[in-house]
Formats: structure tokens, C-alpha cells, sequence
């Protein structure tokens, strides 16, 4: 099946690893150019590398998306290396915060909101008056289950997922008449590296396909939303849950 997206230019926050890895890997298998952005600098251009090996053209850089000058320098450097930038993927983020409201850091709700939601912000502002200027573009956002249902523990996290999720379809209004779509992908667990919680066994009960999901199952999601076979789709929130997110018993 041909997406329509060979020699798009796509940048991947948080790629060095993981899920953003993942949708490196995803995007290049469609021929895109990719930009792999991570605050590892080595493992982004590790990440580039297996995409040069594998035959495709890619770049790896270190940014730290809470810097908004260094990633607006770093997305100007990209642009002029690999290309004007047609994709953004916003994969980086934080999860790692948990505790109940009465005993949290204030400190931890502002990483939170300062790495998920305004870093979003900053690499999407980046790209997205280019996208317009082109009149084409695919602006993938990471939402997550818990910023639509909540979280025990995880009020800063959720927060900042549910802003992350009217971000985008503020994005997707300002977008839409220019054919710049703005979609959000809201992921259950993913495994391999999903084990962060000690009720993570409760947690895969609760999945109606109890398993867990797996980085792949994202990137499939992220590349079909970002090809020409979704270009009537924007504003969207798209869970990858295997059902955790319905009512199981």
C-alpha cells in the first residue's frame, strides 16, 4: 500500500529510543526523510544510522524541546541539511511522576506541563508556519489513555496529556485550510518497556485484550495518519489501547 508520503521530510521528537525509535524506523520504511531529534544526541544519530544502513536518508540531532531557542536553531539546521519539514511526530515526553496530589513536588507538575505540553508547543510552532507556506503537513501528537480517563497517581501527567490534546485541535483549526492536519494518538500500556508501575499486572487485566500493546502498534497508527490516505482526518484522537479504555469486566 502506498502512503503517498515518500521523500516527506518528518521530524521525530524523542527518537533515539522506544516508541519514537519506533516511528523513525516506520516513517522511513514509506521513504520520508527523517530528523531524529532526542536530548541523547548519540542515540539520534544512533537511530539515523540504522536508517542509513537500512538504505533511507536520515539526521540525528540534540535538542532539548524545553529550549525554544535551541530547537528553533536545531529545526533551521535540519531544514537546511535534510529539508523543510512536511511531518512533525511530537513523541518526547515525561511519565515518569507518580504520586497523589496531597503529597506532589510542585516541582514534578511543573516538569510535566514545562516537557509535555510546552515542549510540544515548541517544536510544533516551529514547523507549523512552513506547513501552511507549503499548504501541506501532518502534525502527530502523544496523548496518552490517562489524559482522556485520568490517572490514580498521575494528576500532573494526565493534565498535561489532556492540554496536549487541545493543543492539537487548536492546531488542526488553524491548520485545516491550509491542508495541514493535526491529529493525537492516546497509547494504553506499550511494551517492552510499559513496566513502570507497581499495579502494572492490574493495569493488563483491566485491557480487554489483555496484553499489552507494542511499539509498532503506534508507529502503524502514527504513519497511517500522516499519509495522504488520512488527509481527511484532523482533530482526531485516536486511542491505541487494545481496549483498556472500554468498559471490562
Amino acid at each position: 500500500m502506498d502512503f503517498g508520503i515518500k521523500e516527506r521530510v518528518a521530524l521525530v521528537t524523542g527518537g533515539a529510543r522506544s516508541l519514537g525509535k519506533q516511528d523513525c524506523l516506520a516513517l522511513a520504511a514509506e521513504g520520508c526523510k527523517v530528523v531524529v531529534l532526542d536530548l541523547n544526541g548519540d542515540g539520534a544519530a544512533e537511530t539515523a544510522k540504522e536508517i542509513g544502513d537500512a538504505g533511507g536518508t536520515a539526521r540525528g540531532y540534540a535538542a532539548d524541546i524545553t529550549d525554544r531557542p535551541t530547537v528553533s536553531d536545531v529545526i533551521r539546521q535540519a531544514e537546511r541539511e535534510v529539508g523543510p519539514i512536511d511531518i512533525c511526530v511530537n513523541n518526547a515526553g515525561w511519565i515518569y511522576t507518580v504520586g497523589q496530589l496531597k503529597d506532589m513536588n510542585d516541582d514534578d507538575w511543573d516538569l510535566n506541563l514545562k516537557i509535555n505540553l510546552t515542549g510540544t508547543y515548541n517544536v510544533t510552532k516551529a514547523v507549523f508556519s512552513g506547513m501552511r507556506e507549503r499548504r501541506w503537513g501532518r502534525v502527530i501528537s502523544m496523548a496518552s489513555i490517562a489524559g482522556l480517563m485520568g490517572g490514580f497517581g498521575q494528576t500532573a501527567y494526565s493534565t498535561s496529556k489532556m492540554g496536549v490534546i487541545g493543543f492539537a485541535r487548536s492546531v488542526a483549526l488553524e491548520g485545516a485550510r491550509y491542508n495541514v492536519t493535526s491529529n493525537v494518538i492516546a497509547p494504553g500500556i506499550i511494551g517492552p518497556n510499559a513496566n513502570l508501575s507497581p499495579m502494572y499486572d492490574r493495569m493488563v487485566k483491566r485491557v480487554a485484550m489483555q496484553k499489552e500493546g507494542q511499539p509498532e502498534d503506534v508507529a502503524n497508527a502514527i504513519t497511517f495518519l500522516c499519509s495522504e490516505r488520512a488527509r481527511y482526518i484532523t482533530g482526531a484522537v485516536l486511542t491505541v489501547t487494545g481496549g483498556m479504555d472500554l468498559f471490562t469486566f
